[in-house]
Formats: structure tokens, C-alpha cells, sequence
């Protein structure tokens, strides 16, 4: 396998094949180099959520933990925490910073999965075929230009953790558990846990099948150890992420991830974690999974429309309405919306297919089984029997949603698969029996299916003829109400006009799928000759030559597609990707008063956090909002409702961008107010409700908590300093007062001091900040720290230095090795 590349020098090809990389990432996102931006949505709302937090820490050099701009104020864990004791990733995990964003994604994912190729041992020109494939799926371009950053780091590392529990299992336990607890340290510490927990069930597949062999091999004592020190692996791994993964899993149990209070007092309902249809909503369509062989199979992405001269344009504008062509979506899956498809070659896939008719056992049926079940888990409420299953046996599964998101395993495997495929055709003879079986069955099969799409075309389905149908006839008829044309209603126009163009509808989106299934039987044939020609030995006889051809088929295939999504069109100015004040910000920003609040009703307010950039906002945007918060949009916010709009000291509404579109609220109880009278709620569902109907500015609801004295006396308190940490106020009162603060309650975080003495405070009006306070005249202060933060960052600094020792012990084995092989060479 290496005779014909033995003139080149290993560390020459490494070197060569990671240039090629660069060149690539480089190629692809020059714009980027040329002063241009991606303009990504969850960028722009990541840099409004921790707008506050960051000129905190530049202002004041200290981390808040905690942001004042979004749903009113929630903990930052999940949003921009500093965890110093988080060596690994800030060590080797900044090596990552050597290019910048984007097109550090694209480079770091083709050399991760190339360098856990190796680590497998596949020959390193096989694993550039596995690294284009990885690094160019279509599913990574498209979340690079949504801005996923930590979805897109969790993928770089994966390959390689993967990788380090293969070493461990099957090569040398030692150094493979120092590469394991290395590569999962910056997995988790790139901090998403949903990708980490795909990646583990793959892990958990390949596991279980080293563990059948062991047993019939009889080597179930070696099989232990290796666990064991995976395990070991594991848990130091995490241990090195104790502080962010603690924070979140307490955190969490307060957010909508954790469920709500209302929910759980429900009788009927023992539910936990996230309601299962919110949770299932984004799920892949089993006859979208095609997707990964056919790009266009489903009509591409929710933003693509009809061809102007196409089918649809030609029958609408028979009645005049051929623009409406351009507003019809090509896309015909399952999915709410989406950005474009999984697609993840059709070269890479026949790759994969043939090796499963050439690879042994123990390596394929484990590859075979983490992609079946991931593949079916991203299925979600399209095959609900298996996911209610899972949403209630395992553990932390509820907590996730986008389920679709499972197929980052099968572009995983996918590669894998290709590569150890081609590298069991490099190690074949030439003409060899088994190779020509398996590339006529794999070649069959593959062909065999884009051949059904082909001929088989409209006749292989509705393509969305009903649902468009139905939806058109209603925009028909309304269009019809409107120029009150009833004599058209009445012959039934809207019915003729809407099924006419369902009709077309159909048979385009037919054509569009035959026509990228023509693209993709090329390129299988394509690949499928490149191997027969070198199982002939014939034109392409060396490795290297096998590698660079195929290499350049599975690119050219990707490419062609991530284009579609991700081109130098997708560039603007550093300016225009930027958020930027409108008249109406620029007036409220004149109020100087840091405790008012915002609801800018010119966005989706509870779904945007670009207002954060500038105000303090009751909006936001963020997955993991404050269950009760969450509570009080539903029963609230949504519906406008005054009085607690008030109790969240919203001062201004933004009804336009143009100045005379701010509306000020007089009526906002400003930053803290003193109550004459409190309620006692039995549940979260008499607090809930008794919110609504009080008088926020004279009386409070505090949950099941017997107090000496429920009437007050009146005062007069007011906020003399703001930080998103720090909170002062200065009082006066007449005698035994309870203060209720414009500040959002968590459990635990928020300390409350008077005159410099701590008191423990109370929830009020279900999500606000309260405090019984004595009479005369006094200063409260307000002060936010993560708990047990020196404790929880001492045990992470203790498992990061025992992966860093790990690695470097590795290191020192592997240079000492090396020098006793040479001198005894």
C-alpha cells in the first residue's frame, strides 16, 4: 500500500495535504480576506445578548456572570462566561485562533478529520478523501452562514474524539486515553452538549462492538481495562469542564429546558424538560433523508423559490400572476424552515456503500449501527413511536430540540466509511474477485436508485401537490374577496387557478429533483470508474493517484452544492452586517436613567435580541430563557398586558424605526417601589394569576411564605448605581417596608445586602426581586456571583492540568520511543 509513495517523506505530505487545506478554506471564504463579513443571524443576536456583559468586563475588567439587556436579566452561563480554570481549552484550544472565523471552520474541520483518520490508521492520502468529505458536507456551510459557532467547534473535535476511544479500544490503551481525554476536553469545552451527546451514542455503538469481540476472542480482561480507562478518559474530560457544565446543568433547571413550574403541578403531567412537540418540531422527513444522496430531492431550502420561465411562472401568468412564482417555496419537507439540505455527496455515499460489501465485519456493522440510529433519531415526530421512547428513557434527551441535528453522526460515519472502503481497495490485488463484486453491487445499487428518480420522476409522488392546492385555493379566494370579484368565486376561478398551478408545482419540483439526480449519477459514476480503473491497474495505478482523483470528485461534488447556500454573494461590508441604531433607539438612548426597559414590538420580541445592543430590553433571544419568564410572555407579554409591563419598568414601546414611533409609558413602576399590601400564593398557578390582578404599584405576590406582617408602610427608594453585577439603592422609609426591585429573581446568584449586612431575599410577583426592609433611612445593594465559584473552578483547574500532564507524559513516551527505534536502526 505505501511502496509506490515511499519517495515522499511522511512529514512532506502531512505538510503538503494541511497547505491544501488552507488553500481551500482560504479559497472558499476570500472575501473574508478582502474585509467582508458573512452577516449570520445567530451572530448578530449572540453579540446583542452579551452586549452589557461586554463592556462590562472592558470597563471594569470584571466578568458579570449576568446580563441586564434580555428577558429583563437572566444568568450569562449560557451565553459569555469567562471560566479561567479551563486550561485545555484555553491552551490548546486557542491554537484554533491561528486564522479567523469563518474560514478557521472549514480548515480546522477538514485537518481534525484528517488527523483522526490517521489516528485510525488510514493512510494519510485516503484521509484527504475523508476530509474533504467531512469538512465540505453541505450541512457545515450552512451553519457556518448561520453563525452556529459552538455547534461548528463541537463538529471540528468530534472526529478526534472519536478517533482517541478508537486508539484506546483497539491500539494503545494509554496514549489513546491521553487523546481521548484531550479531544472530549475540547469537545465539551466547545460547548454543546447535543452534538457531544450524538457523538457519544456513536461512541456507545463502537464500544459495544469491541466488547463482542473481546468476548469471542476471549480477551474480556483486556476489553475491562480498556473501558476502564476510557471511562477514566471520560470523566477527567469533564472534569476539566466542570465549571461551565455545572453551572449549566444547575442553571438549566430554572430555564424552559428544565420545564415549567405551571406544567409540573399539573396532576396529569409528570413532564420534565422541554414539551415534546416544541422539542420535535424541527425533525428530518424519512423521504427527506434522500436529501443526503440528492441535494434537490426535497426542492433545496425554504428560501428557494420557482424559475421565472419555469412551468409554475408559465400557469400563473396565463391569469397575469406570473410574479407570484418568486413567493412560492420549492421546498416540500417536513421541516419549519430550513436553510438548505444534509447533503452529503453522492460520491462520498457510494464510497460508504462499497465499503460495506468490502470491509470486514468488526469494522463496518459498528459504523452501520451509529449511523441506523442516529439516522432514525433525527427522524423525530415523523417516526414518534422511538422518540417518545427516548424522550422518556434517556437520560438528558429532553432537553434537546432541532432532533434533525442527529445527522451530524452520519456525516461522520459517511467519510469514515469511504475511507476505510478505499483503503481496503488499495490493499486488494489487482482484478481482485471481491472488489469487482462489491463495486458491481455498490455501484447498483447506488445507480439503481438515482436511476428510479430519473425515470421514475412525477410518478414517485404527490411532491406537495395537495398541500399547495389547498393552501393556494384559500390565497386565491381571499385575492378574489378583495377586488370583489364574486362571479369569479362563484364559477369556482380560485379552485381552477390553485389546482392548475399545484399541478405545476409538482411537476417542477419533479424536474428539479431529476436533474440533480443526473448530477449526482455522474458523480458516482465518476468515483465508481476511478476505483475500477485502479482495481485494473489501468490509467491510475498508485495510491497517491487513486487519492488525488477521488479527493477531487467527492470536492468538486460538495462544492457544487455548498455553493447554492454559501457563495461570495453571502458577503457584505463589515458596515451593513453590523446592527445599527435607529431614529427611535437614538431617542430613547437620550434617557440617561439606567433602569428603564424597552419592547420593541418592530421585531419579533421575544424571538430577537438586536434591541439588546442598545436598551434593556424585556425581549430577547435565547433557547434556554427563564421558565417563569417564559411564563409570564405566555400569560403576559404576549397579550401587552399593562400592569406587568409596568412591574418590568417598561418605559418606552417601538412601534417603527422613525422617532415619532417610540412610545413612552408613564405608567412604568420605575426600578424598585415600595408595596403597602403582599398576597400569599399556595402554587405557581395562584402566583401566576394573581399578577394579573393587582395593583403591581400597591401590592405584591410572594409564593407559600408566612410573613409577620403582610401591610407595609410607604418610602421612597431609588437606584443610584447600575452594573449588570452591581445594583445600589438608597431608601427612606416610615417604618417596616417590603421593596419590590424591576429585577429578575433566580435561586441562587443574587445577594442582597443592607447597609452592608446580608439578608436573604424573596420572589415576588412570580418573577421579580424582593426584600422586607427595616424603617428609616438605608443603602441596598445588589450583588451577583456564580455559587461556590472558588470551589467549582478549583476542581476544574485539577482535572485540566491531569489531561494537560496526560498529554505531555504521551508526548514524552511517543519522543523517547522514537529515538530507541533510530539507534537501534
Amino acid at each position: 500500500m505505501t511502496r509506490n509513495n515511499r519517495k515522499i517523506h511522511p512529514a512532506v505530505t502531512a505538510a503538503g495535504i494541511i497547505v491544501l487545506f488552507f488553500i481551500i478554506a482560504v479559497a472558499y471564504f476570500a472575501p473574508q480576506f478582502s474585509g467582508k463579513t458573512l452577516q449570520q443571524h445567530d451572530i448578530v443576536q449572540y453579540e446583542g445578548m452579551c452586549k452589557d456583559i461586554l463592556e462590562n468586563r472592558e470597563a471594569t475588567g470584571e466578568d458579570a456572570q449576568w446580563t441586564g439587556r434580555m428577558f429583563g436579566g437572566m444568568p450569562a452561563y449560557l451565553i459569555n462566561v469567562k471560566y479561567p480554570a479551563q486550561i485545555v481549552k484555553g491552551t490548546i484550544g486557542k491554537l484554533t485562533n491561528i486564522m479567523d472565523t469563518p474560514a478557521s471552520f472549514l480548515f480546522f474541520a477538514m485537518t481534525a478529520m484528517w488527523v483522526a483518520m490517521l489516528i485510525f490508521g488510514i493512510n494519510p492520502w485516503i484521509g484527504l478523501i475523508a476530509a474533504l468529505a467531512y469538512g465540505l458536507s453541505t450541512y457545515f456551510l450552512l451553519i457556518i452562514g448561520a453563525g452556529h459557532v459552538t455547534k461548528m467547534w463541537a463538529l471540528v473535535y468530534a472526529p478526534l474524539m472519536m478517533a482517541g476511544a478508537y486508539y484506546t479500544l483497539r491500539r494503545n490503551m494509554w496514549a489513546g486515553a491521553a487523546l481521548t481525554a484531550l479531544f472530549t476536553s475540547l469537545e465539551i469545552g466547545a460547548n454543546h452538549p447535543q452534538i457531544t451527546y450524538y457523538f457519544a451514542i456513536a461512541m456507545a455503538a463502537m464500544w459495544v462492538s469491541e466488547g463482542i469481540y473481546s468476548i469471542r476472542e476471549r480477551r474480556k480482561r483486556d476489553f475491562a481495562k480498556r473501558t476502564l480507562l476510557l471511562v477514566a478518559a471520560g470523566v477527567v474530560a469533564l472534569g476539566s469542564n466542570f465549571s461551565p457544565l455545572w453551572y449549566t446543568m444547575q442553571h438549566q433547571k430554572e430555564t424552559t429546558r428544565g420545564g415549567s413550574e405551571l406544567v409540573a403541578e399539573d396532576a396529569s403531567s409528570g413532564q420534565e424538560g422541554l414539551d415534546l412537540e416544541y422539542a420535535t418540531a424541527w425533525s428530518y422527513g424519512r423521504g427527506e433523508s434522500f436529501n443526503m444522496l440528492v441535494p434537490d430531492f426535497m426542492g433545496g431550502a425554504s428560501t428557494d423559490s420557482f424559475e421565472k420561465d419555469g412551468k409554475v411562472a408559465e400557469t400563473l401568468g396565463q391569469y397575469g400572476l406570473e410574479q407570484m412564482a418568486q413567493y412560492i417555496p420549492r421546498y416540500r419537507g417536513d421541516q419549519p424552515y430550513t436553510a438548505g439540505p444534509t447533503y452529503l455527496g453522492a460520491a462520498a455515499i457510494f464510497l460508504a456503500l462499497l465499503g460495506m460489501f468490502l470491509l470486514p465485519a468488526r469494522e463496518k456493522w459498528w459504523i452501520l449501527a451509529a449511523t441506523i440510529i442516529t439516522l432514525l433519531m433525527s427522524w423525530g415526530n415523523n417516526l414518534m413511536w422511538l422518540t417518545e421512547l427516548l424522550f422518556n428513557t434517556l437520560p438528558m434527551y429532553n432537553k434537546f430540540r432541532t432532533l434533525s441535528m442527529a445527522l451530524v453522526v452520519v456525516e461522520w460515519t459517511v467519510p469514515l466509511l469511504a475511507a476505510l472502503a478505499i483503503a481496503k481497495v488499495v490493499a486488494e490485488k489487482k482484478d481482485s474477485d471481491s472488489l469487482r463484486k462489491a463495486l458491481v453491487w455498490a455501484t447498483s445499487i447506488t445507480c439503481g436508485v438515482l436511476l428510479v428518480m430519473i425515470i421514475g420522476g412525477r410518478s414517485l409522488g404527490d411532491f406537495g401537490m395537495q398541500q399547495s392546492g389547498e393552501m393556494l385555493e384559500g390565497e386565491f379566494y381571499n385575492m378574489l374577496k378583495q377586488q370583489n370579484a364574486e362571479q369569479y368565486i362563484r364559477q369556482g376561478l380560485h379552485e381552477q387557478i390553485a389546482w392548475e398551478t399545484a399541478s405545476a408545482i409538482a411537476d417542477e419540483r419533479a424536474e428539479v429533483m431529476r436533474q440533480d439526480a443526473w448530477r449526482s449519477l455522474l458523480f458516482v459514476l465518476l468515483a465508481a470508474g476511478a476505483v475500477w480503473l485502479y482495481s485494473r491497474r489501468k490509467v491510475i495505478t498508485r495510491t497517491s493517484v487513486l487519492c488525488i482523483v477521488l479527493a477531487v470528485i467527492v470536492g468538486a461534488d460538495l462544492v457544487n452544492v455548498d455553493t447554492r447556500y454559501l457563495n461570495y454573494k453571502s458577503f457584505v461590508e463589515q458596515h451593513t452586517a453590523k446592527v445599527h441604531p435607529t431614529e427611535a433607539d437614538r431617542l430613547i438612548m437620550q434617557d440617561k436613567d439606567p433602569a428603564y426597559r424597552v419592547l420593541n414590538l418592530t421585531v419579533s420580541p421575544f424571538n430577537d435580541a438586536t434591541t439588546s445592543y442598545f436598551h434593556r430590553s424585556v425581549g430577547g433571544y435565547h433557547g434556554a430563557k427563564l421558565s417563569r419568564y417564559q411564563d409570564v410572555i405566555d400569560h403576559y407579554l404576549n397579550k401587552m398586558d399593562e400592569g406587568v409591563m409596568d412591574m418590568l419598568n417598561v418605559r418606552y414601546l417601538i412601534t417603527s424605526p422613525k422617532a415619532d414611533g417610540v412610545v413612552e409609558r408613564p405608567t412604568a413602576n420605575g426600578a424598585a417601589w415600595f408595596v403597602r399590601f403582599v398576597h400569599p400564593a399556595s402554587s405557581a398557578h395562584e402566583e401566576i394569576a394573581l399578577i394579573g390582578e393587582i395593583d403591581t404599584k400597591q401590592e405584591a405576590v410572594i409564593g407559600d411564605i408566612e410573613l409577620p406582617n403582610y401591610h407595609f408602610a410607604e418610602g421612597v427608594i431609588e437606584l443610584t448605581e447600575y452594573r449588570p453585577n452591581y445594583l445600589r439603592y438608597e431608601y427612606s422609609a416610615e417604618g417596616d417596608a417590603f421593596a419590590v426591585f424591576s429585577e429578575i429573581y433566580t435561586k441562587e446568584g443574587w445577594r442582597a445586602f443592607v447597609d452592608g449586612e446580608e439578608i436573604t431575599p424573596m420572589r415576588a410577583d412570580y418573577i421579580l426581586r424582593a426584600l422586607p426592609l427595616p424603617a428609616g433611612e438605608h443603602i441596598v445593594e445588589w450583588r451577583y456571583r456564580a455559587p461556590k465559584w472558588a470551589l467549582i473552578e478549583g476542581v476544574t483547574l485539577v482535572f485540566s492540568i491531569i489531561v494537560l500532564a496526560a498529554v505531555i507524559l504521551t508526548l514524552i513516551h511517543f519522543i523517547r520511543n522514537e529515538r530507541r527505534q533510530k539507534i537501534k536502526a
